[in-house]
């Protein structure tokens, strides 16, 4: 067990990635090196030089997760963790190391289980600082958006979100972005090529395979159910009709659930 220090936490989240609002994507498939499978970049910011090149690179990705001691923090970074194996296994993976910060304090009892770094939570308002110069902006575009009915109506409660990636363009900071990166089930219907699933929505839908959203449905899947403890193994299928998308993910929880060692009873709060 490694403890590091509120400060170089920040560094650590910074120079890993900018944290969002939910902890957990699960991976789908891995990325292969050759440089054909860049066609899907977006053509308005382009591809470092030095990642252009392609062949074979000794470049791997470290998974880092950001992560809290609840249960409800640590039932999803267990089936991430899973899934981050699987594909570490795989021939020519690109996954490197896997790091998940855990920002309680104190260690947990997934410490043997998932490579762990302790660290304090941060101090009241010294988060505020690190993004100083765009945060006056993130609020101000986030006003605005949120004072205009139609794009309050369209962008809903994760409005925030796409008002940060409009302030800190406006700030100069620069992003690589790939449209085929990830899928959010249940609006994005298709898998595809993505490579993660980000569910933060809940599936809800009546036994004719109709979305619900905004009701609860007669089949549902929906992560907030289980803030107590982990969701049961064999979750129920979908009915037919629903997307791939909504199917996919929980045949994927599923398998992550049936191969974990003592999945009911580690973290269940």
């Amino acid at each position: 067990m490694k403890r590091v220090s509120p400060f170089l936490f920040i560094l650590l989240v910074l120079g890993f990635f900018f944290a969002t609002y939910n902890l957990l994507t699960t991976i789908m498939h891995y990325k292969t090196s050759s440089s054909e499978n860049w066609e899907f970049l977006d053509p308005l910011i382009g591809l470092p030089e030095n990642l252009k090149e392609g062949g074979d690179s000794n470049l791997k990705y470290h998974v880092a997760l950001t992560a809290t001691d609840a249960p409800y923090s640590q039932w999803q970074c267990r089936i991430m963790y899973y899934w981050y194996k699987k594909v570490k296994d795989m021939t020519r993976s690109d996954m490197g190391e896997f790091t998940r910060i855990l920002h309680s304090g104190k260690p947990d009892n997934l410490m043997k289980e998932i490579p762990t770094f302790v660290v304090d939570p941060l101090p009241e308002g010294l988060d505020r600082s690190v993004l100083e110069d765009i945060a006056p902006t993130w609020m101000n575009v986030s006003l605005r958006m949120k004072d205009d009915p139609a794009t309050d109506k369209a962008f809903g409660w994760v409005l925030e979100m796409y008002a940060y990636a409009v302030a800190s363009a406006l700030h100069g900071v620069r992003h690589i972005l790939r449209k085929d990166f990830m899928l959010q089930p249940p609006w994005d219907l298709e898998i595809g090529k993505k490579f993660i699933i980000h569910y933060t929505y809940g599936c809800d839908y009546n036994l004719k395979g109709e979305l619900t959203y905004g009701k609860i449905g007669e089949w549902r899947f929906d992560k907030r159910s289980y803030l107590s403890g982990p969701p049961p193994r064999n979750l129920s299928l979908p009915p037919p009709g629903v997307p791939e998308s909504v199917v996919r993910l929980v045949k994927m929880v599923n398998e992550a659930t049936a191969n974990i060692p003592n999945w009911d009873g580690l973290n269940r709060g």
